[in-house]
């Protein structure tokens, strides 16, 4: 026989998906930022191509940021749901997208 596991849940909520899209397009953020630092680290600067690599990596790491605060928000605003991955994202989006924006800027800058 089997022997069943009774559980007691006290409520019907789960993990809002885009709470959990936004925590993964945050991770998904750093690995693109550590990358580029890798990149700049151990690449030849001095060609074209690794300067133009690590500024397309830091735009489109920037670009993963803004979708992932709007999916964090989407899920903030979510019903009867979990939003600790929501407010996780949020807070990893809003880091690498500070630490991206700066990058930017000191690449422009020189």
């Amino acid at each position: 026989m089997e022997d069943k596991k009774i559980t007691l849940r006290l409520n019907n909520k789960k993990q809002s998906g885009h709470g959990i899209a936004s925590f993964a397009l945050g991770i998904t953020s750093l690995i693109l930022f550590l990358s580029a630092v890798g990149i700049s680290a151990f690449g030849d600067r001095s060609t074209d191509s690794i300067t133009l690599t690590i500024g397309l990596v830091e735009i489109i790491g920037f670009i993963v940021c803004i979708v992932g605060i709007i999916y964090g928000v989407i899920g903030e605003l979510s019903k009867d749901t979990f939003k600790t991955f929501a407010h996780i994202g949020i807070g990893i989006n809003l880091v690498m997208m500070i630490f991206h924006v700066l990058v930017i800027i000191y690449g422009f800058g020189g």
